[in-house]
């Protein structure tokens, strides 16, 4: 396939012929005019804010393609909290040391309204998977599955039930990943330790930061409240060929 040295623009949008949240046509058309990084259009608008760094992000590797594709999993949530449970861990809580209800991981399983809501958000999440792998050239091999949970809001669209991990900021191999105040086992967040053992083999420093009240609840984390000075691309990409 065609080869693309500079990336793709990825846009969040609206499913194809809907009524929902486009890109304004004259930035999109201006992106287009570019060529060199064609856009590749993703389906957001399932989520409330509607960015694609609530449902993915990329990280630096040393193999393969020399990044990993991280998207946000309920598969994977659901997977974890049940493997806690048969361990029996069922009474551990979220959101220790926060002002806020503080449910099981029994209370999560056992509601039936939110795994119906994750099974539907997990979809829309497995539709841009198919997309990506088809336009950037992924394999399974290339994507970790990141443990998220999401809650349906007014309007039927999706909010992170707690700070949600992809939405991170990449400082070379060091990660600055939003807490998720994800019940304690044996006094470690269970959240955070499985994120940890997908991460760190790669050769990747995981700090979980709390941006529980200063972005989470403005419907935020750590990615949209921060930004990078990276370095160029040594090639002008005015002179590249599309």
């Amino acid at each position: 396939g065609k080869e693309y040295p500079l990336g793709r623009i990825l846009i969040g949008n609206s499913f194809p012929r809907s009524n929902g949240r486009q890109m304004t046509k004259v930035v999109k058309d201006f992106l287009l005019a570019q060529k060199v990084q064609d856009p590749v259009d993703l389906y957001s608008d399932w989520l409330q804010v509607g960015h694609v760094d609530e449902f993915m992000s990329f990280v630096p590797s040393n193999d393969r393609k020399g990044f990993r594709l991280l998207l946000a999993s309920p598969t994977a949530f659901y997977q974890l909290f049940k493997e806690k449970q048969k361990q029996g861990y069922g009474d551990a809580a979220m959101f220790q040391g926060l002002s806020i209800e503080k449910p099981t991981i029994d209370d999560i399983l056992k509601d039936k309204s939110l795994k119906k809501q994750n099974n539907y958000f997990q979809n829309c999440i497995d539709w841009n998977r198919d997309i990506l792998k088809k336009e950037l050239g992924l394999t399974e091999q290339d994507i970790i599955d990141i443990p998220a949970l999401f809650k349906m809001e007014t309007g039927g669209m999706a909010d992170s039930y707690f700070p949600n991990m992809v939405n991170l900021v990449v400082l070379g191999k060091y990660l600055g990943i939003p807490k998720p105040f994800g019940p304690l086992i044996n006094g470690k967040c269970c959240l955070e330790k499985a994120v940890t053992c997908l991460l760190e083999p790669l050769g990747l420093r995981c700090t979980f930061i709390d941006d529980f009240h200063s972005y989470h609840l403005n419907l935020g984390d750590v990615h949209c409240g921060t930004n990078v000075r990276r370095k160029p691309f040594t090639v002008k990409w005015w002179n590249t060929k599309p």
